[in-house]
């Protein structure tokens, strides 16, 4: 379970997050007052035939005070302020006020269906206007004014208003002074104040709304949809999935009238598909994506579930394909064009990808999964730390001594006309032999090219009283499958440090191609080669084949099968360890446990056992034993740590040697 594949699902919650948390797939709130029945359409609608048919049945009935109300609400609609004068002459005082909140209550209702049909400044006028409508009331109410009945039923109206306007913290502040003052709030603005709890992290609430929102009415798809976001943010991931699994089974395929298909079936259905995705069953997230795909191809969720398939499985070229063609059918979806510019920077097509996301944020600058791409852009535009270090304990006669640590550290700058960035490298080594300590410190600078498959890096270096030198690194990763690898040092620092003492230093050459099915799956093949300055000349060659053979919410079980062998041309008379040649056949067995999580924050530990052979020439074979247990911390989307420690068992020089160690790397972008 890797952060970006679970970032790039969680994107997908967060664009999907129901009524009230100010997303996507939002159904607007029933009106719950006297309204004019039936109601006009959403958008442009025309009150003229209402006010036309209040005003024929007030002709024939001028008692009938629910058309007179009706009339003035249309005629107010129209902007008829007159003609709503002379009907509401006869009416009182609290029935012209509870029309004014009719008012509200339609803006609001209508409001709704505006921010998710609409574009530009037109989509949230009326939320707008029903805000502020009610500011004055909201401002009394919190300094200690007393509400009516009207009054209530009006700051309840605010609340949905709010929740749609993504204010989620004037919500949550506003449901909870009602709570807390003993005013009751209606299950329907209950529902949507949990979406605003989920919108500011806070999901344990909005599932105990969610909960008493279903508990009330089973066949809510909203609150439904809601208490499975709410369950998957609380990481009750397997709960998340039974929940929206029997949901979905609940209702009809298609609809009885027409024989289409029933959209909250499929919607339902298509998210029951993708919490696979987000518990990491990524197999059989496939597979049902899959056949829902076949079954609809041309469904814009079914297609934007195969994005979200082949960016989690590690396939951007894939996704960049699927998430265009769903955007063709769907092209004013802001979440697409956010998931499309976060692929693009995996991609390293950077122009493409500031193009996505400003076309996402034209569209909808608050909805959550542009919010996300903006924070990985943000990250993309940072500074970079990474730092490798090592430590260990073993006896003097093995390749590493008896007392050893080394620091590989990078600093990067921020991107530089995009695709270029300059960096500082410092890699420090010391170990000691029978005694003597040996040390190796290399200082260098070099810059960075990434562009589309490629990344091109070139360095300068020097210290340790050796001549300076350059290292240059390629990287080409032609598709989803392959990446290809070379690097040419002119002083390596892969070098025992055991040689150093003796004044030896070696230039190294190195290539290696993966292939990578999938997140599960990878085979890697590499070979090099280190010309010694004492003329020692060493090659090698090693492989090695990743399995993940089992994953979910929690717990994955991995394996690596691993080979290499070496030769040098000189014979084990020189100082540092250097058998004539040499081989080993090894497997780790790993199991790793996500401990914790929340949003952006994981802790996770790690247990691995390796068991193999290892042959040397002149020498019997013998056994490779280890064993390695870590923690990994993702502290922030811009901070990780990892660390371990553990034991090795093997022979050097026919001689069985234990070494202890342990190891850190940090990665911080700011």
């Amino acid at each position: 379970m890797t952060t970006p594949r679970h970032a790039l699902l969680l994107s997908f919650a967060l664009a999907a997050t129901p009524a009230g948390a100010g997303e996507e797939w939002v159904l607007p709130p029933k009106v719950k007052y006297a309204v004019p029945s039936p109601a006009p359409a959403a958008g442009g609608e025309d009150w003229s035939p209402e006010l036309g048919r209040q005003l024929a049945i007030l002709k024939r009935q001028p008692d009938s005070r629910e058309a007179r109300k009706a009339a003035w609400v249309a005629a107010m609609r129209l902007g008829l302020f007159a003609r709503a004068a002379a009907l509401e002459a006869p009416l009182s005082a609290e029935e012209r006020r509870a029309m004014e909140g009719d008012i509200i209550a339609l803006d609001i209702r209508y409001g709704i269906v505006d921010r998710n049909t609409l574009r530009g400044a037109e989509r949230f006028l009326r939320l707008d206007q029903a805000l502020t409508a009610t500011d004055p009331l909201a401002a009394g109410f919190f300094a200690g004014q007393a509400p009516d009945a009207e009054d209530q039923r009006r700051l309840t109206d605010r609340l949905s208003a709010l929740a749609a306007r993504r204010r989620a913290a004037d919500a949550v502040k506003l449901y909870e002074t009602l709570r807390q003052r003993g005013i009751p709030v209606p299950l329907w603005a209950e529902r949507d104040i949990a979406g605003s709890y989920l919108e500011l992290r806070r999901p344990q609430e909005a599932l105990v709304l969610y909960q008493r929102a279903v508990a009330a009415n089973p066949d809510d798809f909203d609150a439904n949809l809601g208490l499975f976001f709410a369950l998957v943010e609380t990481e009750q991931l397997d709960a998340a999935t039974g929940h929206i699994d029997r949901y979905a089974a609940s209702l009809p395929e298609r609809r009885h009238l027409d024989g289409r298909y029933n959209g909250e079936r499929l919607s339902a259905d298509i998210t029951a598909d993708r919490v696979r995705l987000f518990a990491d069953r990524l197999a059989e997230a496939q597979a049902r994506i899959d056949a829902r795909h076949a079954a609809i191809p041309y469904n814009s969720e079914a297609r934007q579930s195969s994005a979200s398939l082949a960016l989690a499985r590690g396939w951007p070229h894939q996704g960049d394909e699927m998430l265009r063609r769903t955007l063709g059918s769907d092209p004013i979806n802001p979440a697409l064009h956010a998931d499309l510019s976060e692929n693009l920077l995996t991609l390293q097509d950077w122009p493409a990808a500031r193009a996505a996301l400003a076309h996402a944020s034209g569209i909808d600058p608050d909805n959550g999964a542009v919010r996300r791409a903006r924070r990985s852009h943000e990250l993309y535009d940072s500074y970079e730390l990474y730092v490798e270090a090592g430590y260990g304990e073993g006896q003097d006669v093995n390749y590493f001594g008896s007392r050893d640590w080394s620091i590989d550290s990078h600093l990067y700058s921020r991107p530089i006309a995009d695709d270029w960035r300059v960096f500082a490298h410092n890699y420090s080594a010391s170990a000691d032999f029978y005694g003597d300590n040996q040390t190796w410190i290399r200082t260098g600078a070099g810059a960075e090219w990434r562009h589309l498959g490629w990344r091109l890096t070139g360095e300068v270096n020097g210290g340790s009283g050796v001549k300076a030198g350059a290292t240059g690194t390629v990287r080409w990763k032609p598709d989803d499958w392959w990446t290809f690898y070379g690097a040419a040092e002119s002083v390596t620092n892969q070098i025992p440090l055991r040689a150093v003492a003796d004044g030896v230093y070696a230039s190294r050459l190195s290539l290696g191609a993966d292939w990578r099915q999938h997140e599960s799956r990878k085979l890697a093949l590499g070979v090099h080669s280190s010309d010694f300055s004492d003329g020692n000349l060493r090659t090698g060659v090693n492989a090695s084949w990743f399995e993940r053979w089992a994953s979910g919410p929690k717990w994955m079980f991995e394996t690596i099968l691993g080979a290499d062998a070496s030769r040098n041309s000189l014979d084990t008379s020189v100082n540092y360890f250097n058998p004539k040649s040499d081989r080993s056949l090894w497997l780790t067995a790993a199991v790793e446990n996500l401990a914790w999580r929340s949003y952006d924050h994981a802790f996770r530990q790690r247990l691995a056992l390796t068991g193999g052979s290892y042959w040397q020439e002149g020498y019997d074979a013998g056994a490779i034993e280890a064993i390695e247990y870590s923690h990994r911390w993702e502290l922030d989307r811009d901070l990780s740590l990892r660390y371990g420690i553990g034991r090795i068992l093997r022979p050097y020089d026919g001689e069985r040697e234990g070494r202890t160690f342990g190891n850190l790397v940090l990665l911080w972008r700011f």
